[in-house]
């Protein structure tokens, strides 16, 4: 396939350069972790229990745990924001007052500035640290607090162990696995389109979303039907350079039947993309995680399906695990959390929004 210059705002990748599937030694899938540790899989539903329980008993101790939380801002996404609000409200359903310091990284800083931001985190001397985990760069910042294993570091939006952390690995891994939630999306294409025709991608900078979110898509179109990738976009997760790229897309191939976004900002370039070009009844395009921009978008009849994050288990599961190591209890706490996801399409009644609203944001509120 010839490759066209495009506008600098988006680079385009050969699509044989994203069919390369990611080094198998780096992630370990949770299945697979489960199948090498079977103990995990009562742990981890035990552990689910405790996460879906509303009701929880007050502590009879105070704890004042102090905690140091880096993530991602900037987005449109409110994944982020929900989470820590999750996680707040559940602590002080339990009556303990964390002292929490909160930092910010764009992911489309320079290592330079990020790690400057790390090291702030880490100044506020924590007890636990939540962070996440994209790139082979943020794992270099983190191996040192492992062998320190002060502060204990909790891995948001991540579910895969690093397999070279075997011996030393963080305290917990929380967030919804990327492969599971794109099989979902994957299907869900499969059978709209019968299996067939071409299809557009949009993907995050190279990284851990990248390989989950868009190598799994690639493979299950591959492998599973004869829909083709007619081209792929690196956008990195970057609402205009989406929708540049959708531009560009349509004047190239307009005969694709869907664009596979692979994250929330990226998929509302798409739609936005596709409205100026009048294309948005023809060509499908999906979300990814259902938060509040993506349920709005669904509702106008923007985007046609997205796989929606039971969101607020993410911060609730944070806290159940702050708690249960707090009590002495870490004997309890599974290595990985991975929350539940449920396909939303557009059309849902008003009372299947409602009911999934009430249980993905039941700590966070509707925004």
């Amino acid at each position: 396939m010839n490759l066209r210059q495009l506008t600098p705002l988006i680079s385009l990748f050969s699509i044989l350069l994203f069919a390369i599937p990611a080094k198998a030694d780096k992630y370990i899938t949770l299945d697979q972790y489960i199948k090498l540790h079977p103990t995990e899989k009562i742990l981890e539903e035990r552990f689910n229990k405790i996460v879906k329980r509303n009701d929880v008993e007050r502590l009879k101790e105070q704890f004042s745990p102090k905690i140091a939380i880096v993530y991602p801002g900037g987005q449109v996404s409110d994944y982020w924001r929900r989470s820590s609000k999750s996680f707040e409200n559940r602590m002080k359903q339990y009556g303990a007052t964390p002292r929490i310091f909160k930092f910010f990284i764009n992911p489309s800083d320079s290592m330079g500035k990020q790690t400057e931001t790390f090291q702030k985190a880490l100044e506020t001397e924590p007890d636990y640290l939540f962070f996440t985990l994209d790139a082979i760069r943020h794992q270099r910042m983190i191996e040192p607090i492992l062998i320190k294993e002060k502060p204990k570091i909790i891995l948001q939006n991540i579910t895969t162990p690093l397999t070279a952390w075997e011996d030393k690995q963080p305290f917990m891994y929380v967030g919804f696995d990327h492969a599971r939630g794109t099989r979902m999306l994957a299907e869900y294409f499969a059978r709209k389109t019968d299996g067939r025709g071409s299809y557009a991608i949009l993907l995050p900078n190279p990284g851990y979303l990248n390989e989950e979110r868009g190598n799994t898509f690639i493979s299950f179109m591959d492998s599973e039907t004869s829909l083709k990738l007619a081209t792929a976009f690196l956008t990195g997760i970057n609402k205009e350079k989406a929708r540049v790229a959708t531009l560009n897309i349509v004047k190239q191939y307009p005969e694709v039947k869907f664009i596979y976004a692979c994250s929330t900002d990226i998929a509302l370039g798409a739609v936005e993309g596709l409205q100026e070009t009048d294309m948005l009844q023809r060509i499908m395009v999906n979300g990814w995680g259902g938060g509040s921009p993506e349920i709005k978008a669904i509702q106008k009849g923007e985007l046609d399906v997205t796989v929606m994050r039971i969101n607020d288990d993410n911060g609730v599961a944070m806290a159940d695990a702050v708690i249960l190591d707090m009590l002495g209890k870490k004997s309890l706490i599974p290595l990985v959390f991975s929350g539940r996801f449920e396909i939303l399409e557009k059309g849902v009644s008003a009372k299947r929004l409602h009911q999934l609203q009430q249980e993905s944001f039941r700590y966070s509120g509707n925004e």
